[in-house]
Formats: structure tokens, C-alpha cells, sequence
């Protein structure tokens, strides 16, 4: 059960942030929607490192558990586990891309940004876009990694 509420923080966190913030500070002054979106990267940043731990630990309670039910797993089986491990990679690297490269220029950038802003500047703009199109491509993975998590469940 633990394992799905830490899925369902991240994943939740995720549709979140593409669903409701992104689409919000569209409406706001640029400097009060950068700050927003910024505080909203810092939050779900957290909320998915917490998340990440506990799929890592409960994963690997889940596989041991597995494993002495049933010692030799089924090939197919184990194509489904190679595969949900495989995504779920992805998303973590996905993640660290964000956290680790993109999130400390978009800090550096918003602490240089002038006191009066009337438009998002190019530069900051540019990394909150491929900051998104991870977030995007982890939104994607996110429900193929639950649909072969429930598959590995049923066999």
C-alpha cells in the first residue's frame, strides 16, 4: 500500500503541476508567475525525492517478498520487471536532470531578473521549457510503469 501512495505523490505531484500550476501563471504578472512556478518546482522537487525513496524501498520489499513466494520468475515475469525497473529509470534520471542541471540556472536566472518585469525573459523561459518537456515525458511514463506494475501483480 505504501508503495502506491509514494506513486501516487509523484505521479499526483506531476499532473499537478501540468494541470493546474503551469496553466495558472499564465494569468499572473511574469514576475509574481515566475516566483509561483519557482516555489512550485521546489515542492515538487521534495514531494518526488520523498516519493522516489519510498518506491526504491518498497520495490525492493515487494521483489524480495515476490522472490521467496515464488524463487524462479517466469519469463515473462521477468520481462515485465526488466521493463517497469527500465522506465522507472528513465523517470528518476528525468528527475535528476531537472533537480541537478536545469533547476540551479532557473534559480541563478530568477535572482538576477530586475525588480520591474513586464515579460518573461528568453534565457529563463527557455529552461523552464525543457525543465517542462521532462516533466512532460515523466507524466507519460508515469501511468505505462503503473500499467505494468499492475500486469506484474496478476502474474
Amino acid at each position: 500500500m505504501v508503495h502506491l501512495i509514494a506513486l501516487g505523490l509523484w505521479l499526483g505531484g506531476i499532473v499537478f503541476f501540468l494541470v493546474v500550476l503551469e496553466p495558472a501563471v499564465h494569468e499572473l504578472d511574469p514576475k509574481l508567475a515566475i516566483q509561483t512556478l519557482n516555489q512550485g518546482r521546489i515542492g515538487l522537487e521534495k514531494i518526488s525525492w520523498i516519493a522516489i525513496g519510498l518506491l526504491v524501498v518498497t520495490g525492493m520489499f515487494n521483489l524480495i517478498v515476490h522472490a521467496q513466494a515464488a524463487p524462479v520468475a517466469p519469463d515473462a515475469w521477468g520481462i515485465l520487471l526488466s521493463a517497469k525497473l527500465l522506465i522507472f529509470a528513465a523517470m528518476v534520471v528525468h528527475h535528476c536532470l531537472q533537480v541537478f542541471k536545469h533547476a540551479p540556472v532557473i534559480s541563478g536566472l530568477i535572482r538576477q531578473l530586475p525588480q520591474r518585469l513586464t515579460a518573461w525573459p528568453e534565457p529563463l523561459l527557455s529552461y523552464w521549457r525543457r525543465w517542462f518537456l521532462l516533466l512532460k515525458i515523466n507524466a507519460a511514463l508515469g501511468p505505462i510503469a503503473v500499467l505494468l506494475g499492475v500486469a506484474l501483480m496478476n502474474n
